[in-house]
């Protein structure tokens, strides 16, 4: 949910958005940015406690998938609009075919549907059955579609990671990637596994162990092979602007702390604004640059004289 604060802050700051890619929760947030629905379907969401976020679980027989989760997207069903194709802003979700691998680009069709596939985590969620396909979180192949935005028609690519990934200054556009190398080679570095840990260190991990249920296993063992292959993903197709929201205390299933989330994710976009803007300016053709920069001191000069 951090995704709806970064959202906020860019709409806020007044830079347009053409289009929303997104992948799992984040095609949820997507979608509902794109139905320009987001406000209310913040309210929704923050408006949710322990107990309502609870009700949402729809068990279902453990052949496929623990849950369901159309549940959670009935709630919000209202946010996201009907169909793909009628979104007041091009929207596309990324899933992926369980079968082949392939990366599939949803940008048709119901977009409950259409997000529900995009989120399906497998053990946890059922995967979702389109057009002849088995699919599941499009996390496994893209979770960060930096390539789908720029299919989608966008020039300029600010993309939202909110994996949990070690700290390191994120970077602030194609000009200044190699921070983003040197942050990614972080992410992918060896441990040191000969250094002996911190008195208690040991006691303290055994007893997280215990603590451990089957869905954090699942969940935590997702988010760590999505951030790996987010790492190759952007090395490959690095955006304009990279935002990481870190998340490191919220869990898959903590919707009751939504508004935590939102308030997140608006400080990791306000920090990075400065970088936001700054890359737009230079991406700008040269022509818009130098008629900015003739309006500017036209405007200045006339102050002078008079």
């Amino acid at each position: 949910m951090a995704h709806v604060g970064v959202l906020e802050e860019l709409s806020a700051a007044g830079i347009p958005i053409a289009c929303v890619a997104g992948t799992s929760a984040g095609a949820v947030v997507g979608a509902a940015f794109a139905a320009g629905r987001l406000g209310p379907f913040r309210e929704t969401m923050c408006g949710l406690t322990r107990g309502g976020v609870l009700r949402l679980f729809d068990p279902t027989w453990p052949r496929t998938g623990l849950l369901e989760g159309r549940r959670a997207l009935e709630l919000v069903r209202a946010h996201l609009g009907d169909r793909v194709e009628t979104l007041p802003i091009p929207f596309a979700a990324v899933a992926t075919d369980l079968y082949s691998g392939e990366e599939v680009i949803l940008c048709d069709g119901d977009v409950v549907e259409v997000v529900r596939a995009s989120l399906a985590i497998p053990g946890l969620f059922t995967p979702q059955h389109r057009h002849g396909r088995l699919l599941v979180d499009g996390g496994l192949v893209n979770p960060v579609p930096v390539n789908v935005a720029s299919q989608l028609g966008a020039e300029f690519v600010i993309a939202v990671s909110v994996l949990n990934l070690p700290d390191g200054a994120p970077p602030n556009g194609r000009a200044t990637w190699r921070l983003t190398q040197q942050w990614l080679d972080h992410l992918l570095a060896r441990r040191d596994l000969t250094a002996a840990p911190p008195p208690g260190a040991e006691r303290t991990r055994k007893k997280q162990d215990a603590d451990l249920g089957l869905i954090d296993v699942v969940t935590r063992a997702s988010a760590l092979a999505h951030a790996r292959i987010a790492a190759a993903r952007l090395r490959q197709q690095p955006p304009d602007v990279l935002v990481t929201v870190p998340m490191h205390a919220v869990g898959l299933f903590d919707l009751h702390r939504t508004a935590e989330a939102v308030v997140a994710g608006r400080a990791a976009a306000r920090q990075a604004l400065p970088g936001i803007l700054a890359a737009l300016e230079a991406a700008a053709p040269l022509s818009e640059r130098v008629s900015r920069w003739f309006d500017a001191a036209s405007a200045r000069f006339g102050r002078i004289g008079t």
